[in-house]
């Protein structure tokens, strides 16, 4: 054993050497078209390929910081150096400059982006042209998890544009977010008809508490934001239109929170499937052969979905399963080519509730189109306006009169505050007991029906 007087005798040398060394410091590396891959990556000698600043950028807390231009790829740009907590790897255009990655020269069906590790940022880029997906998330959640994916502009992929998951339930991607991005002209593939296969503009497959939060989702030619086989999801904020077939669906999915998402069609046709467009917020169970996690436990709140198809659907299709244990409370749908609320005849219906909403048709499409048995579904303190509901989904202290929105039909949110006087004010009840994903109202001695 050393003695104190000992140890002092040594030289700072040593001393240093016995100490646990500390964290590397992180580094700044520069990109610029006007850069040159033998420069060290700095501000003034910058690197020329973004390739080589995430090849360089190998430590926890490194920053690749991309200066305005083109950059063209002929190989899919791989992020599988991971960060740590805290000390995140960031792709990242340099202050608000145009930075384009183009996926023009890429081979057939590669993706652009792909994300490969942990805590990994990509942050005001614009991706585009990409054979495949614009930003891909991809591998088991012990590898990829807490990656964050914000304020990008992603346009004209084959695929989707930011796509999350993995092929097994037992490790899910997980603790992901997507947010702030504009996304559109996605899913090319299928335009025109060719229906190779689905894909979401933005999206998750067999996830774990992924957020898609005030993301623009538009003119995809497959699902606009959706989940699929996933658990605790979060849809909020986000504006979604004119994508083919649905524009927020919840597939396979559990415990998720669809909540203040703007949903509509401008009635553009080249969207429209069956000559309709789009239906507003989807739930279904579709085949995936050896994966089992049906949709349950989803709280839909909040939303305004205008002229698309059916503004809220339950499918029945393939696996089917109901409406289980779900809460569609506090919707504004306003305008449908089809009927507001559809619900597919299903025995699987258990201990949901449809409470708080307002339906106001303005065409000649139903209101409503409920078939089989829904005893299992409460509703309760609707309003309906514009037609006739069937007698199925009527409720306690429901209103049959017009909402007074001060713009129905409209394309934003503020289109739907109810006059002083309408008729929905102060005319719901609490709905915080029925699920837990709603906020507690307690606070509050009055409940207006709808979103506004």
């Amino acid at each position: 054993m050393f003695s104190l007087n000992l140890i002092k005798t040594f030289p700072i040398s040593v001393l240093l050497a016995i100490l646990p060394a500390g964290p590397l410091s992180a580094t700044d590396y520069y990109v610029a078209t006007s850069g040159n891959n033998q420069n060290p990556g700095t501000q003034n000698q910058p690197f020329r390929t973004v390739a080589r600043g995430i090849n360089a950028a190998r430590q926890p807390g490194d920053t690749v910081l991309i200066r305005a231009g083109i950059y063209p790829q002929s190989r899919t740009l791989n992020l599988a150096n991971p960060g740590t907590e805290g000390r995140f790897i960031t792709l990242k255009a340099f202050e608000n400059e145009e930075v384009i990655i183009d996926g023009s020269n890429l081979p057939e069906d590669a993706t652009l982006i792909a994300v490969l590790a942990h805590h990994i940022r990509i942050q005001g880029l614009t991706v585009r042209n990409s054979q495949k997906i614009g930003i891909s998330i991809w591998g088991p959640g012990t590898r990829v998890h807490a990656v964050e994916v914000s304020g990008n502009r992603v346009h004209h992929c084959q695929n989707s544009g930011i796509y999350a998951g993995f092929n097994r339930l037992s490790d899910p991607v997980r603790d992901l977010l997507i947010a702030d991005n504009i996304i559109s002209e996605c899913s090319l593939m299928n335009e025109g008809g060719r229906f190779s296969q689905w894909s979401f503009g933005a999206g998750a497959g067999l996830s774990r508490n992924v957020t898609l939060r005030n993301n623009t989702v538009s003119q995809c030619y497959g699902e606009g934001i959706g989940l699929y086989l996933s658990n605790k999801g979060t849809i909020e904020g986000n504006t979604v239109h004119d994508n083919f077939s649905v524009n927020i669906y919840l597939d396979n999915t559990t415990n998720t929170r669809v909540s203040r998402n703007l949903v509509y069609s401008t009635e553009d046709q080249r969207f429209y499937r069956f000559n309709h467009p789009a239906s507003g917020i989807q739930i279904a169970n579709e085949n995936y052969p050896g994966f089992n996690n049906p949709s349950s436990d989803n709280t839909i709140v909040g939303n305004i979905l205008v002229n698309n198809f059916h503004a809220i659907y339950s499918g029945s299709y393939q696996r089917g399963g109901g409406l289980k244990r779900t809460l569609i409370a506090h919707n504004t749908a306003c305008g449908s080519t089809g009927s507001l609320l559809h619900i597919d005849a299903d025995r699987g219906h258990d201990q949901s509730h449809i409470v708080n909403n307002i339906f106001q048709q303005t065409g000649n499409a139903p209101l409503t189109d409920a078939n089989g048995a829904v005893d299992q579904i409460d509703f309760d303190h609707n309003l309906w306006f514009g037609g006739t509901p069937q007698q199925v989904v009527l409720g306690t202290g429901d209103i049959r009169a017009n909402p007074q929105w001060k713009n129905p039909g409209g394309y934003q949110i503020e289109d739907y505050d109810l006059h002083p006087l309408s008729p929905a004010k102060n005319r719901g009840i609490r709905v915080n007991e029925l699920s837990s994903f709603y906020p507690d109202q307690s606070a509050s001695s009055t409940v207006n029906l709808g979103a506004r």
